[in-house]
């Protein structure tokens, strides 16, 4: 049973330096279609209504940029009830995430046009790692942030609230304010992206684990035959 095993992990490790299927090429390629666009389109969309701003307040995160809506007054607006109760200034500069998170998505950009062109399964599993854990590390940083603006609150605000989650995902009554926030066309493009790059991978190791197995019965057989 062991040397069973050992056969079928030295196959598996061999199926790995192989080079990236010749027909999943052409498909990496075409996923930089939904990556460089994704960071062209917004990522995610918060909305706010209340009786005194009937016609609402919007604020939409890009992967480089904070812009609000009304051609960028609502964030004053915003920023002024932040004020009141005690929350952090919206500041593009604060957001030091939007100064990295282009710069690693090229990264990957760049990753997978090498694994396309050059690539092997290894490479590949590589990128799909990559591509899984930034995926995940910027949604917490997102929701960390959103968690520290509710939560960081001023003690000498004119306005006491009790520390709160802003809406991430969906609909949330603020006071007087329903506010109301969704991924937007960036964040659906990433995701294709991403789930693309993960699907091919996944293909790859499945497809890699039948031939381990397949060369390690042929082994077997091989040596059943030779005693």
């Amino acid at each position: 049973m062991r040397e069973r095993l050992k056969r079928a992990l030295q196959g598996f490790y061999a199926f790995m330096d192989e080079p990236v299927f010749l027909g999943a090429r052409p498909w990496l390629l075409l996923l930089l279609i939904p990556l460089i666009f994704g960071l062209l389109q917004p990522l995610w969309h918060i909305e706010m209504t209340a009786p005194q701003y009937p016609k609402g307040l919007s604020l939409h995160v890009y992967s480089h940029s904070l812009v609000g809506g009304h051609d960028g007054a609502d964030i004053r607006e915003i920023n002024i009830l932040n004020h009141y109760i005690g929350m952090q200034k919206l500041d593009r500069a604060m957001f030091t995430e939007l100064d990295w998170l282009p710069f690693a998505f090229g990264v990957l950009a760049l990753l997978l046009v090498r694994v396309a062109v050059l690539g092997n399964v290894r490479a590949l599993v590589d990128l799909a790692v990559l591509v899984l854990y930034l995926s995940g590390f910027s949604l917490f940083r997102f929701a960390h942030k959103m968690y520290v603006y509710g939560h960081d609150l001023s003690p000498d605000a004119p306005i006491r609230v009790k520390p709160f989650m802003p809406a991430m995902w969906g609909h949330k009554q603020i006071g007087n304010f329903e506010t109301y926030a969704y991924p937007g066309t960036g964040s659906y493009l990433l995701g294709t992206f991403a789930v693309g790059v993960l699907l091919i991978a996944l293909y790859h190791l499945v497809v890699g684990r039948l031939r381990a197995r397949r060369a390690a019965k042929r082994l077997s057989a091989a040596a059943l035959e030779r005693s």
